[in-house]
């Protein structure tokens, strides 16, 4: 199993982030619909149990290009269901994703929480975990997972950072 810690720093605080952008529809759209360019993504089922959210969400990264081994083993494509619970009083989410491929040889989890950096920005972390069970191409699916997950994060804090600024969730500086 390989993992991978991966930091940003938001200009909202960590309040704002868990209640006005995380679980915002038209937010998580822009990502992954406009940003990412995910040939699909929706929340499937949404359920409120006591200080928690679970949900599922199904969704559909394209497919770039990849060496031919694993093209083979992806031949169900690359859609997934993640399974994620938010915890809303620790403010942290916890997820497992349920590939289309490999499921059975594939096991995918993470934690994202936030930091406070002050009034008006927080840190926000994601820990990827990833454990591959293919004899020969373990490293090189864990390694691939991993350094898709940080491109994307990468594209995902700047976007958050627009997005921040465009919805004026932050105050203006004096």
């Amino acid at each position: 199993m390989k993992e991978r810690r991966i930091e940003h720093t938001y200009d909202c605080s960590a309040d704002v982030f868990w209640s006005r952008i995380f679980l915002d529809e038209e937010y998580n759209r822009g990502i992954y619909l406009g940003e990412l360019h995910f040939e699909s993504w929706r929340v499937v089922r949404s359920e409120e149990r006591g200080n928690e959210l679970h949900r599922v969400i199904e969704a559909v990264p394209r497919m770039g290009e990849l060496p031919g081994a694993l093209k083979r083993l992806l031949e169900g494509g690359l859609g997934y269901e993640e399974h994620g619970v938010l915890d809303r009083a620790a403010q942290r989410y916890r997820l497992t994703v349920k590939p289309r491929s490999l499921a059975s040889r594939l096991n995918i989890s993470g934690e994202l929480f936030t930091t406070p950096k002050g009034e008006h920005s927080c840190l926000r972390t994601y820990i990827a975990r990833v454990e591959a069970n293919v004899f020969g191409l373990a490293g090189l699916i864990e390694d691939r997972i991993l350094g898709d997950l940080e491109k994307s994060y990468v594209k995902a804090a700047a976007f958050t950072n627009r997005w921040i600024k465009e919805k004026g969730l932050t105050p203006p500086s004096p």
